[in-house]
């Protein structure tokens, strides 16, 4: 169903010397546009034959979107958290058969980064819809990704399983998932889960103190892969650091955590932004690459943040209104909407020659389900 696009212009003036914002103002149902985006990604992309997601909106089928499938399955599980609508649900459980057959029958990955997308989106899985296996492969990929640590470089979980000087670098995108998978399985299953001699919220001590003390600049709360090198500072990277900040927080009640993720969050929004309309993006980004997945991933941790009960009032509405920019842009310029939803892999452009890649597809759908969150929540206008 493709959303109908109410908008209200505000009128020119000026009142007393003050001049009145003349920009155009767009007033969206963000229930019916996430309604649209989710029905329209899950039409489009799903491949009703092999149960998974395809790479793109003509069918395309590519060995490399294991990690790209957890982001779906997120989808998934936010729509139908959502809506309660059925369909969302058996989609979740084919998905499980479908990546895995895709995967060689396994979730085991030499990525430990992927395998922790999939562990966070597989319990999420399993607590929204009491589907057994998914708190099995979740276990699983916990035990996978925790057995990944080492000592060297004073700790941390590196990118993949080789031997290579590129296999043992060591940064966000493996540790920061993992940190958040240790937080939620602490809340879950407390002291009764051991891996490897640690119980989850020592793994998470162990891995949150590792990423802030060798991936996050403490004055700023600049989140980096290489301190010489702007460029390799992603939103995702921030994301998940703000993600397992707020899950500490939730545990500890220690503030030191929620300013953490508060820092972080004032950073990438400062940061990580076309400078010309202050939406959200990655320096990187073009058609079919990683990179136009991280902003979605940015904003699943983000949203969580504006969620938080704790957060300032006067920090929430700021945080808001930097979403419901790039929310507005997004629906209003960098959507195509006829004959189905296309989301643009820069957020004020819409696609061209009527392609959407599957990284860029989730981006655009995480914004439009978080939208719809936030407004459930009763914090947009």
């Amino acid at each position: 169903m493709i959303a109908c696009l109410a908008f209200l212009a505000v009128a020119c003036g000026k009142i007393n010397d003050v001049y009145i914002d003349r920009s155009p103002k767009y007033n969206y149902d963000w229930n019916v546009v996430a309604d649209s985006s989710t029905n329209s990604f899950v039409s489009v992309y799903w491949n009703a034959n092999k149960h998974h997601f395809n790479n793109d909106n003509f069918g395309t089928i590519v060995s490399n979107d294991y990690w790209p499938e957890a982001h779906g399955l997120d989808v998934l599980v936010d729509a139908y958290q959502r809506t309660k609508d059925d369909t969302f649900k058996q989609r979740i459980y084919d998905l499980y058969d479908g990546v895995k057959a895709k995967n060689g029958g396994s979730f085991y990955n030499n990525y430990y980064d992927d395998m922790g997308w999939h562990g966070m989106a597989h319990l999420r899985a399993f607590e929204a819809t009491s589907d057994a296996r998914y708190e099995a492969s979740a276990k699983d990929l916990w035990q996978w990704i925790a057995d990944g640590w080492n000592e060297d470089f004073g700790g941390g979980i590196p990118w993949n399983h080789e031997n290579t000087e590129q296999g043992k670098s060591k940064g966000l995108p493996s540790n920061g998932p993992a940190a958040i998978i240790a937080a939620r399985r602490w809340e879950k299953y407390g002291e009764s889960e051991v891996i490897n001699g640690l119980n989850d919220l020592e793994w998470l001590s162990k891995i949150y103190n590792w990423i802030k003390e060798n991936r996050v600049v403490q004055q700023s709360g600049r989140v980096f892969e290489n301190i010489d090198d702007k460029n390799g500072d992603w939103t995702y990277n921030a994301g998940t650091y703000i993600g397992a900040a707020l899950e500490y927080y939730k545990i500890t009640g220690n503030k030191v955590y929620l300013n953490d993720a508060t820092k972080t969050a004032d950073w990438a929004i400062s940061t990580l932004v076309n400078t010309n309309n202050k939406v959200l993006s990655d320096w990187a980004e073009q058609q079919d690459h990683d990179v136009d997945l991280f902003k979605g991933i940015f904003v699943r941790y983000f949203t969580q943040l504006i969620l938080n009960k704790d957060l300032p009032e006067s920090t929430r509405k700021r945080y808001v209104n930097f979403l419901k920019n790039s929310a507005q842009i997004l629906w209003s310029t960098g959507t195509a909407k006829n004959p189905v939803i296309l989301f643009g892999f820069h957020w004020w452009q819409a696609p061209e020659n009527g392609k959407a890649g599957l990284r860029t597809q989730l981006s655009g759908s995480m914004l439009m389900e978080a939208m719809a969150l936030i407004k459930q929540a009763g914090y947009l206008e």
